[in-house]
């Protein structure tokens, strides 16, 4: 009788516990996320591969490629993005995704290029998820002089102002070495928030200031060529810093 009583004093503890109200499963905890998105543009006008803009020397250009490395972007000693590669065609406008909180972002500094801590390794050994990858960088990186092309801008242009579209002249831009690296400095923006955990920086790239940067003019018709090759120093120089100059906040 006594081990009854006890076996139907457990049942109903059991009852009484099971009707209980569960305690609520905590939500997952939101990782912020910072993104940067760059939009190329002509002057005013978002820019288009493959489409026809007017340089200021009244030739009709099309870009064909446009393609750049940023690296060690960071505030002060806090690291956003180790590495990232922009490259139009194949992504459009995404350039970084990183966790991150805006308020650890206020300003950004790193390079153009491929900091030459990295530039010379090895391109097998970092991860299939790194741009820095030769599965990623693919034709960013030169095979014959061990290093990465810091960037690719490709056009083809027609120089005759005789209402005949021929485009037959064709500019191609390699720029690369760990002399022609560039410093990056961005400041004077507000991260927008998207949605929640997710902030947003444009950026837009003048493709039209890339070729007028005051003083710093490229004209296609005669500067069309550089491989960072010795005698195209001051070209791939100015090609760099022009880039470089062409990118900013909205």
């Amino acid at each position: 009788m006594k081990n009854l009583l006890t076996l139907l004093f457990a049942a109903v503890l059991l009852m009484l516990n099971s009707c209980k109200d569960k305690s609520p499963t905590p939500a997952p905890e939101v990782v912020d996320q910072l993104r940067i998105s760059i939009q190329p543009t002509f002057g005013s006008a978002n820019l288009n591969l493959d489409q026809t803009y007017t340089t200021a020397e009244g030739y009709n250009l099309q870009y064909t490629d446009i393609r750049f490395y940023v690296t060690s972007l960071k505030y002060n000693s806090k690291e956003l993005c180790q590495a990232a590669l922009f490259d139009y065609r194949q992504n459009g406008t995404s350039f970084i995704t990183q966790p991150g909180k805006p308020v650890d972002f206020p300003a950004l500094s790193g390079f153009f290029g491929v900091d030459t801590a990295y530039n010379h390794d090895d391109p097998t050994v970092w991860p299939t998820s790194s741009p820095l990858n030769i599965l990623v960088a693919n034709d960013m990186h030169w095979d014959w002089n061990p290093g990465y092309i810091f960037l690719k801008v490709e056009a083809k242009v027609d120089t005759l102002s005789d209402g005949i579209d021929n485009f037959n002249h064709y500019v191609v831009f390699h720029v690369g070495g760990d002399n022609l690296l560039q410093t990056i400095n961005l400041s004077g923006y507000n991260w927008s928030q998207v949605s929640q955990g997710l902030y947003q920086l444009p950026l837009k790239l003048d493709m039209q200031k890339f070729l007028q940067n005051g003083a710093q003019t490229i004209d296609v018709k005669t500067e069309h060529s550089s491989h960072s090759l010795a005698g195209e120093e001051a070209l791939s120089l100015k090609v760099i810093q022009n880039l470089r100059d062409a990118l900013s906040p909205f």
